[in-house]
């Protein structure tokens, strides 16, 4: 569990020896003058922390803070590829610091030895990068501005906040190919993704961790009731009740064992997706089939764990607890800008990009030694707290404060300014988890199936199976 002193070693070793080392190894710091890894580093990532739309001359006046003069040219000086691959480098080494908050208080995810969502979100790059990150498409007039993009992969633990990733990959790697299916699953932990992430052999796999896994299904997998081949709509339609659940096989080879439950869809949800269907026949010249209007009128879920430990109303609880990872997309591009730069230089753009992902990563870090086990927390609260006492972190890195004072005085600032909201945040509303049985109120349930997923780039709310 994280605590003050551990996470000072963790900033020590990460901000400042590995950084400084890196910075002498890979020649982005030749002679330690003005600057050395570490200063440079604290500059670009508490800079961009605490203002991420700061240019050369707010930098150059941040590194003030850190006991360093610098001019604007002098800064600009580094904006060069060998810097960006430095940083990235260092990234990789905070991903691989794995902390965890003690558990957060909810009865419905301590069931579980942990509940991880698993996302990921693109960042559009210029197409100058292409030779470092290939984006979705290239190479026609009508895909400018999509030959380079990079992928983020996260998955989030909503029981002790550790975070894996963010992994970065190519823009046009499908979920499938997400790096993090290389990272196993430990045995009795839950994992919650989106349609994108359907695999049968990765289903299986999860099963055969002893992990369970919780997602929408897709349309057109081969489904076995009792022995039979079944057409799942049809069963549906035939029973009519407006909840049902199934035991099944899946695949052809009847891979993967698992639950099938299923909720109709109000009228209002039914009409939006009608008309997304219409809208997306219209876009690509093609019709919507009777069976794809039918299957919108459910929402329907795979699942591995017993009906004993997650029932059907549970089930449909915890796949809108996704979105949480979806709200940390949107806090990480609407406040974090990390998707934003105000440049044309491409080597300041990647420089930028890792710098400001390392930025987040410290956010998230301070989160957990500070409130992760309140699930009323407001990460919107907490983020501006932390951009503000970047500078009180910026006196423990350079001396005028140690780290574990610096650590406290931000804790203090979180702890006594923060937001802390009831009703608000899905995680909170499990709070209401009675025992083994019903976990949320009525209205929270009735929030849960007639509300559309949040879109991980554009925020919008698309598509339900």
């Amino acid at each position: 569990m994280i605590t003050v002193p551990r996470m000072a070693r963790v900033l020590g070793q990460v901000f400042e020896k590995d950084a400084r080392v890196l910075a002498r190894s890979m020649g982005v710091i030749q002679r330690e003058r003005k600057l050395n890894g570490s200063t440079l580093l604290l500059l670009l990532v508490l800079g961009w922390l605490h203002q991420p739309k700061a240019g050369s001359s707010a930098l150059a006046r941040f590194a003030g803070t850190l006991g360093v003069t610098i001019s604007k040219q002098g800064i600009e000086e580094h904006w060069t590829y060998r810097t960006a691959e430095w940083l990235y480098e260092v990234l990789l080494r905070a991903i691989g610091s794995l902390l965890s908050a003690k558990a957060v208080a909810v009865p419905l995810l301590q069931r579980f030895a942990g509940v991880y969502l698993e996302d990921g979100s693109s960042v559009v790059l210029p197409d100058a990068l292409e030779r470092y990150w290939r984006g979705c498409r290239g190479g026609n007039g009508e895909s400018a501005g999509t030959k380079a993009g990079v992928k983020l992969t996260l998955r989030l633990d909503l029981l002790q906040g550790t975070l894996q990733g963010p992994l970065l990959q190519e823009g046009r790697a499908h979920e499938s190919q997400s790096l993090l299916q290389h990272i196993p699953l430990a045995k009795g932990v839950l994992w919650i993704a989106d349609m994108g992430y359907f695999a049968l052999l990765r289903l299986a796999q999860v099963s055969q961790a002893g992990a369970y896994f919780l997602m929408p299904l897709k349309d057109g997998v081969v489904m076995w009731l009792e022995g039979k081949r079944a057409d799942l709509l049809s069963v549906l339609q035939a029973d009519g009740a407006d909840e049902q659940e199934y035991e099944v096989y899946m695949g052809a080879a009847k891979q993967v064992k698992c639950r099938v439950v299923a909720r109709r869809a109000s009228e209002a949800q039914v009409k939006r997706r009608h008309q997304q269907q219409d809208e997306y026949a219209r876009k690509h010249g093609t019709k919507v089939s009777q069976h794809q209007r039918d299957w919108a009128g459910w929402m329907i879920v795979i699942t591995n764990v017993p009906a004993a430990l997650l029932t059907l109303a549970e089930a449909f609880v915890l796949l809108r607890c996704r979105w949480q990872i979806e709200l940390l997309w949107k806090l990480w591009k609407m406040q974090g800008k990390v998707d934003e730069w105000p440049t044309k230089n491409e080597e300041r753009i990647l420089c930028e990009i890792y710098a400001k992902l390392l930025g987040l990563l410290l956010q998230h870090w301070v989160m957990l030694l500070t409130c992760w086990e309140d699930p009323h927390r407001s990460w919107i609260s907490v983020s501006e707290i932390v951009r503000d006492q970047t500078v009180v972190l910026a006196h423990g890195f350079c001396g005028r404060l140690s780290l574990t004072q610096a650590l406290r005085l931000m804790g203090e600032a979180i702890m006594g300014n923060a937001k802390f909201r009831p009703h608000d945040t899905a995680v909170g509303q499990l709070t209401q988890a009675d025992g083994h049985s019903m976990a949320v109120n009525s209205d929270f349930i009735a929030q849960t199936c007639h509300a559309e997923p949040l879109c991980s780039v554009c925020h919008a709310r698309h598509l339900l199976p």
